[in-house]
Parts: structure tokens; sequence; C-alpha cells
């Protein structure tokens, strides 16, 4: 409860107050000096009686409970120098600040025009004076008619914001107008607050229509004949057009109540993200996790957010409006649909799942939610890859020929295969370096260039590390038009290397350490081949630097706010969570041609694919039986690459 004396008391407070000997009629001195805010009397004018009726009003608000008290900071004189009363503003401030804080009451300092706190500095003084005490009303209307810049404010004063008048203003007459519709940066100041996790109160201060009482609280004419420019017909029609205002900007402000199920090394990574203020538009309101530890860690860290056991206990909650999946791999699609079914928006980390049959279904019941399902593509987002597609979409050199990416910059220890009993299992994992570290870039390999139509590969199972998974890859693609394409990855290569080569008719594009690097040719290879004259010609060209924009990378953060983005405002996600089945398919046509010996064609056999991963699971160290349902309710916490 917050008790503003500037306005009217209830019922129930006017008899508690009477207990008191409070009347509210304005006959006795009691109920002047209650209906004049506190601090709102001239630097100059006798303070004791003010503290006087100060202590009695916070008697009162002991009786009605109530926890703040908003005051001011003293009326100035044009000719009063604020330097020549500054120690007295604090002195009296700092009295009334004092009594409240010993009987267990807040004070809350409002900046206002012709008061000493009447601009954002000036404020800040106050309240640092004393010393903690004292928290801020921020008015973002009196400060427009200071002409002062509301968000300059806002970031000066941010720690110390308690509650807000929703309440707007032009800087050019100071008039007032409905929430928004002025230039005191409303809707920005209040999405920045609902961004804090602790409760901020707005309180509806409208200031549309001259009202009974006006003159008693306040001493501005100038704000009087703003008041009067407006043309409500009735004060009922001017507080609507003020509470229809403001509940249009809390609306666009709120953030997305979000639930990170999960809460292992990528979970706890997209908290962290949260906590240094890099999802301005999210919220985390809630986790899960079967582990009590992590738990006691998201208790720690996000103190607020509610806490679960399972799965399935956020994702029935009401707490959250999306939800940021990061568990291990064979829990991302049955997670994703139920969440889905749950009403709830959702980013699933990479990969979409173990086997595209699972992930088929999973995408066919996101077709017919109208929720907004994206995943983790975060390398979507480098500037290098970007400019990579970019060159091949724009076909400026051709056609592909051939397309070449080495990956093998993965080196781990069998140090880091011990620290999980999940790891590198076909029960935990469903893989190993394929479906670890390199569905980033087999995802990026279809984006830039496309899916092939057949895959032939060697995988080679604990060739460097004691495991069962696969931890060194060959693939050898073929391209509908012809082109063809090879993917080397290993986790056992130290130091390894990171090129991609596509080779274009006109050109062969390399891309390595940061730098993108193109040979262009003089004339066509296909041209060239038909019209050469010498059988051991090749055709002149040259070695071009290409520019790209060199951003900095965000990553994660970039894929959760483009998520948060596409559910308020419509704008693009950076992966469809749909296209995860795509880099998916290479992985398990990798894998089945390497079971099988021979080359597969694709779309893969589905079914056969599952049949073969069954064989491997109940051979899996992990666990003996295959893995038939997963069940919501089973979920590991440790989780990344």
């Amino acid at each position: 409860m917050i008790i503003d004396f500037s306005g009217g008391w209830s019922f129930q407070h006017i008899q508690a107050a009477k207990k008191r000997g409070f009347t509210r009629t304005g006959r006795s001195d009691n109920a002047r000096h209650i209906s004049r805010a506190y601090g709102k009397i001239n630097i100059k004018d006798d303070f004791e009686p003010h503290f006087e009726a100060f202590k009695n009003t916070v008697e009162v608000a002991k009786i009605l409970e109530a926890k703040y008290i908003r005051i001011f900071s003293f009326f100035f004189d044009k000719e009063d120098s604020y330097d020549d009363y500054k120690e007295e503003v604090f002195r009296r401030v700092k009295a009334m600040v004092d009594y409240a804080d010993e009987n267990g009451i807040m004070c809350c300092h409002e900046n206002e025009k012709g008061i000493y706190g009447d601009t954002a500095e000036r404020c800040l003084e106050v309240l640092e004076a004393c010393g903690g005490k004292l928290r801020a009303v921020f008015d973002p209307a009196n400060f427009v008619q200071c002409g002062v810049d509301t968000l300059k404010a806002y970031e000066l004063l941010e720690d110390y914001i308690e509650y807000m008048h929703v309440k707007d203003a032009m800087y050019s007459d100071g008039q007032v107008v409905p929430a928004g519709e002025g230039e005191g940066n409303v809707e920005k100041i209040i999405g920045k607050l609902s961004f804090k996790w602790k409760r901020i109160i707005l309180s509806l201060e409208p200031h549309l229509k001259v009202f009974e009482g006006f003159d008693s609280l306040e001493n501005d004419d100038e704000t009087k004949k703003g008041m009067d420019k407006h043309t409500y017909a009735s004060y009922k029609e001017s507080f609507k057009a003020a509470a229809d205002a403001m509940h249009k900007l809390v609306e666009k402000a709120q953030p997305i109540r979000t639930g990170i199920v999960g809460v292992g090394n990528m979970g706890s990574s997209h908290i962290r993200n949260f906590l240094d203020g890099e999802m301005s538009e999210m919220r985390v309101t809630a986790v899960a996790d079967i582990n009590p530890e992590r738990l006691e860690w998201a208790k720690k860290n996000v103190p607020w957010a509610k806490r679960y056991s399972t799965a399935k206990e956020l994702f029935e909650s009401g707490e959250c409006d999306a939800v940021i999946i990061a568990v291990p791999h064979y829990f991302h699609p049955p997670y994703v649909i139920e969440a889905l079914k749950n009403g709830l928006h959702v980013v699933s980390e990479k990969p979409a799942g173990v086997y595209t049959k699972q992930v088929r279904e999973m995408n066919e019941f996101a077709a017919k939610s109208d929720k907004v399902f994206a995943m983790m593509f975060n390398q979507r987002t480098n500037c290098v890859f970007r400019k990579m597609k970019e060159i091949v979409d724009s076909g400026k050199y051709g056609e592909i020929r051939r397309v070449n990416w080495i990956i093998t910059d993965w080196y781990r220890t069998q140090a880091y295969y011990n620290s999980g009993g999940w790891r590198a299992t076909w029960s935990g994992e469903g893989g190993g370096v394929l479906l670890n570290q390199c569905p980033h870039q087999l995802d990026l390999w279809q984006w830039i260039t496309g899916m092939p139509a057949s895959i032939q590969a060697q995988c080679s199972i604990g060739k460097w590390h004691n495991i069962e998974v696969e931890d060194d890859v060959t693939i050898y693609a073929e391209y509908p038009n012809g082109a063809t394409g090879v993917f080397i990855t290993t986790t056992g290569d130290a130091p390894g290397t990171n090129r991609l080569e596509i080779t274009r008719d006109r050109a062969k594009i390399v891309c390595e350490n940061d730098r993108i690097r193109a040979y262009v040719l003089d004339q066509s290879m296909t041209e060239f081949s038909k019209t050469a004259e010498e059988g051991f010609a090749k055709p002149n060209g040259h070695w071009e630097d290409i520019d790209y924009v060199d951003t900095d990378t965000e990553q994660h953060v970039a894929v959760t706010n483009a998520f948060a983005a596409h559910i308020l405002h419509g704008t693009p996600l950076i992966a469809r969570g749909e296209e995860g089945i795509n880099g998916l398919t290479i992985s398990n046509a990798a894998h089945l041609s390497s079971w099988l010996g021979k080359k597969v064609t694709l779309p893969i056999d589905e079914d056969l694919f599952y049949a073969e991963l069954q064989k491997k699971i109940a051979s899996s160290s992990g666990k003996k039986e295959p893995v038939k349902e997963v069940v919501v309710e089973d979920m590991s916490s440790t989780y990344g690459s």
C-alpha cells in the first residue's frame, strides 16, 4: 500500500484516521497538513509545525499498515539560491526520513517543479544525503516541465526508484497529456522498470483536468493552465483517458515471462545473460531441473523465479509465456511439444533432436500451433557466416561447384568425456561430435549452400578417445546439380583447423580466421573450358579480400532477443524451429551411411535409421534398454558442448 496524501482516502482509511483525531474536511490543522504533501512548503517557512504534522501522519500510516509516505524537498522562490538553502533542505528531509524509518515507514521523494529536487542531479543529492533510507518517486511529466531529459534522469535515479507516476507532458508548454502522447519517454521508462525483478508500483496521476481541491495541493498556475487546455467533459472521462493510456503502455512494455528448462551449462548461461541485462524483453520467472543443487543455484541467482523439479510442473504453472529448452538432446522434441500444448512459445537449444523421425513429429505439431517456435542456431548471427551466405545467395559468382569444410578445432580430452555419464553415449547424447559439437556447422553448411542430395560417410567410433560414439568423421556429399562437398570434423586434432571453401563457377571463396577472401576469375570455368585452345591453360584471376561489417557477435543473446522481438513485434527470427531438421538430416544420413557402409540418399529412410539407432542404444554403456518414449518429467541438468 502507498500512503499518498495528495489524493483521497477510502472509507476504512477515514475511520482509522478518525481514531487518531484526523479529519478529511480540511477544517482542522491536522487535516490541512494531511491534504498537503510533506515537503511542499516554502523552504523559508517554519518547519517545526510541519514536522509535527508529519509525525502524526507516520502514526496514521502505522495504523493503516501503509509502507510509504511521499515527500518533497520544499519550494523555493525565484530569487532564492539553491546553494544557500541546500543544507537546510537536507536537514529537513533527513529529519522526516529518519523519523519515518525509526517507525518502520519508508519515505519516497518525488521530483517536482519549483522544489529543490526539480532536476535529476538535485534529486540524487537529496537521496544520497539520506544514506539509503529514502527512495524515489519518478514523475516524467514533472521532469519534462523542468526541461529535464527523462531518460538521462532515469539512468541517474534508476537504483532509487520505488514507484512511478504514469504521467506525460510536452516540453514546449508543459501541458500534461495522456501517457505515451507526450515527450517524457514514458513507454521506454516503463519498459526499463518492467525489466526489474523487484516489484515497481505505477501510480496514475492524470492531471488532465482541474479538480476540486487542486489549489490546496499545487501552487503552480502554469500547471493549472496546462490542464485547462484539455476538453474532457468530466473528471471520469479524463481519468478513463489516463487509465486507458497507462494500460496500453504497460501491455506494450511488459517483458515476456520466460522459463528455463534445465539449469545446466546452457541454462545457467541464459540466466547469466538475463542478469547482465542482455535480454531486455524477457524476464526469467521460472526454472526447472531435477537436480536440487541446480535449483539451489537458481535460488541464489534468480530468487524471484519459481522453481520446479520437473519440466511438466513448469509448463503447467502459468508462470511463463515462453520457455527455453536446455536439456539433453533426446528431450528436445518431447519438451517442445509439451510446451506448445500448454500454450507456450518455445526456443530449443541445438540440436533439434537425435533422430529426424522424432523431430518431424515435433515440426508437424508446431505447424498446427499458433505459438512461436525457434531454434538456438546462434552461429547464424556470426557476421562472417552471414556474409558468406549473402555472397552465395547473390549468385554473383555463378553456380556452386564444390564445398569443403574442415572443422577440426574441437579438441577434447578424455577428462571431458568422463565428466558426465550421459556424455558420449548413444543413450545419453545419441551421437558424438556430429550431435554435440557440430550441429551449428551442419546447420550453417546447409543454410549457406543448400541441402545435398546424397551422403556417404565414415564415422569412426572412439578413434581418439575411450567412448562409444564417433569422434572422427568424414562426410562426402553430392548436390542435385552435380556439385560435391566434403565435411571433415574431429575432437582429436590439436591444433585444429576451421576452413570453409566454396568453389563457384567464377570464384573460390575462402573463409578462415575471421577473414573472407575470394579468388575471382576473369571468365567462368565453364566458359573458359569451352573456348580455350590450349590443354593446360588456366583462367586468369586475382585474390581479393571481401569486406563485411565486423560487429560483436551476440550469439545466444541475439537468438533469444530475436525470439522475444518476434513474439512482441513480429520481426524475423534468427532460425525457425522447423529448420532444425535440416542439419540433423545430414547428421543422421552420415551415421546411417557409416553404419550400413554405403551411400544414402536424402531424405533418408527414417524408420531404418531409428531401428539402427535402437541397436546402438541397446548396447550403450549409459542405458541398456532402447529409448522408445521420453517421459516429460525425466530431465537432466547437465548440458552443453
